[in-house]
């Protein structure tokens, strides 16, 4: 998970107090993405911290397993085999990049989805008034698994009001005004206080760069490893079953599932400040689709089935662990090399690309945000954009930092020299993704250089090697001559 650690600093800071650091504080105010950052340090006051994020994440998970098999059953009263495979989803980019806020808000809409169905005929004033705090505090969670309640809910009574004979328009009218009454405070919330996506915070769609994504992000066996024998299988699936009456979509689904089908191939890349939104849709249909399939034949395929579905999640939460247990010992070797630094100090992580090769790095970003739980220190990548996140930049730190999430990778080792001299003619990477680290040896204290056991690139002669690593290089900096001039 890319963004653990700094999703496990954040906690730390949060749980630890606003005045508990020089560089961070801790500014409280609505937002929209504040599902991990309350309930972790609640769960943290009677567990250890990193116990409490496993236990806020395995919760996410049981929702995620369950949430098409309770949507079934609040559909027909009963639950058959096929929203087993719905639970293959689970494991999707979002959860194996650590959206943590987004992954838990969404297997939260999941079980809200299907209380809300389950309480049709009778939605007293009482009842609608507890979804209607119920839909608030998805909100706080995360933005999009607000969204994401609405539109199964929108959508869902839509269809009914359709399909109703005979077709009473007042009735419909009634559907889209009840379901607009509940999610009325987010509407204006987000139509009056929507919180700041930081500069070039815009949308952009990219679908040249994102079709890949759009698919291989419904499932994965670990990070940045798309399960496409297992997506596209049940594609296939999903088409010859209804070709041959094998499956049936249930009819109060049907628009439903249409409607998400096609935002799922519209969401843009980049929307609000954040990055990945393409993402978002893919899983939550797959749940959808298997929450609304009704397999129909005998026992015997539906039990081969059933076993074939447990069998390759076994297989996924094997591969996974696997996966985690190979960065977790990476993880702890860095936080060993660590051990020493001097408390406070700042550091920053550098990509050697070459020596890297095919290695995926995006596990690496944020890993020097382990110093800030460790060793107290700062780092230029935590998450602290003004705005989107409750902890924040103390003054003069918020100017060494990424101010935008368009800012959010480390710069490769090759860009060292031009930061160290702030040449931004022949890279402009420099003015638009790395500002912050110009004149770093003036600024910084350590680098870690992630080379994942290649042949490594050289860096600047200031930088002395501390702590040689299996994947990694931590650099004690020295300030040069030019930090007097600046």
């Amino acid at each position: 998970m890319p963004d653990y650690p700094a999703h496990l600093a954040g906690f730390h800071l949060i749980r630890s107090g606003a005045e508990a650091s020089p560089f961070y504080t801790i500014h409280w105010r609505l937002l929209p993405n504040l599902g991990a950052d309350i309930l972790v340090p609640l769960l943290a006051a009677v567990l250890p911290l990193e116990v409490a994020v496993k236990l806020f994440l395995s919760i996410a998970v049981l929702m995620w397993v369950t949430g098409a098999a309770l949507i079934q059953r609040a559909i027909t009263g009963r639950i058959g085999v096929a929203p087993l495979a719905g639970a293959l989803f689970t494991v999707n980019a979002n959860f194996t990049w650590g959206f943590l806020n987004y992954t838990f808000a969404s297997g939260l809409a999941f079980v809200l989805f299907a209380a809300w169905i389950a309480t049709r005929g009778k939605r007293s004033p009482l009842v609608l008034a507890g979804f209607m705090v119920a839909a608030f505090a998805l909100y706080v969670c995360h933005l999009f698994g607000a969204c994401v309640l609405a539109a199964l809910i929108g959508m869902y009574e839509i269809s009914a009001g359709l399909r109703a004979r005979p077709f009473d328009l007042a009735a419909l009218g009634k559907r889209v005004l009840t379901v607009f009454v509940i999610f009325l405070p987010e509407a204006l919330l987000v139509l009056f206080f929507k919180s700041a996506g930081g500069e070039g915070g815009g949308v952009e769609f990219n679908y040249g760069d994102t079709i890949g994504d759009r698919f291989g992000s419904a499932a994965q066996w670990a990070f940045s490893d798309p399960a496409y024998l297992v997506i596209g299988g049940l594609s296939i699936l999903i088409l010859a079953g209804l070709a041959y009456g094998k499956l049936r979509l249930h009819p109060a689904m049907k628009l439903l599932v249409l409607v998400m089908a096609t935002l799922t191939l519209i969401a843009p890349e980049w929307a609000l400040g954040g990055w990945g939104v393409d993402m978002r849709l893919p899983p939550v249909l797959g749940v959808i689709v298997f929450a609304s399939l009704e397999l129909r034949v005998d026992k015997r395929l539906a039990a081969a089935f059933g076993t074939l579905v447990v069998v390759i999640a076994a297989v996924n939460a094997a591969t996974l662990i696997i996966d985690w247990s190979a960065k977790n010992r990476q993880y702890r070797e860095f936080r060993t090399a660590i051990a020493d630094i001097p408390k406070g100090s700042k550091i920053f992580t550098v990509l050697d690309g070459d020596a890297l090769n095919d290695t995926s790095d995006p596990p690496y970003w944020h890993m020097a945000e382990f110093a800030i739980v460790d060793r107290g220190a700062f780092t230029p990548l935590m998450f602290a954009t003004k705005g989107q996140h409750v902890v924040e930049l103390k003054a003069p730190y918020d100017k060494l930092a990424a101010a935008t999430a368009q800012q959010g990778s480390p710069p490769d080792a090759t860009e060292l020299a031009n930061l160290a001299l702030g040449r931004s003619a022949d890279d402009k990477d420099i003015d638009e993704v790395f500002p912050y680290l110009k004149f770093f040896q003036c600024r910084f204290d350590y680098a870690v250089v992630i080379h994942g056991g290649g042949d490594q690139a050289d860096v600047p002669a200031f930088m002395h090697l501390a702590y040689a690593g299996s994947f990694f290089s931590l650099y004690k900096i020295r300030p040069t001559g030019l930090c007097t001039t600046l």
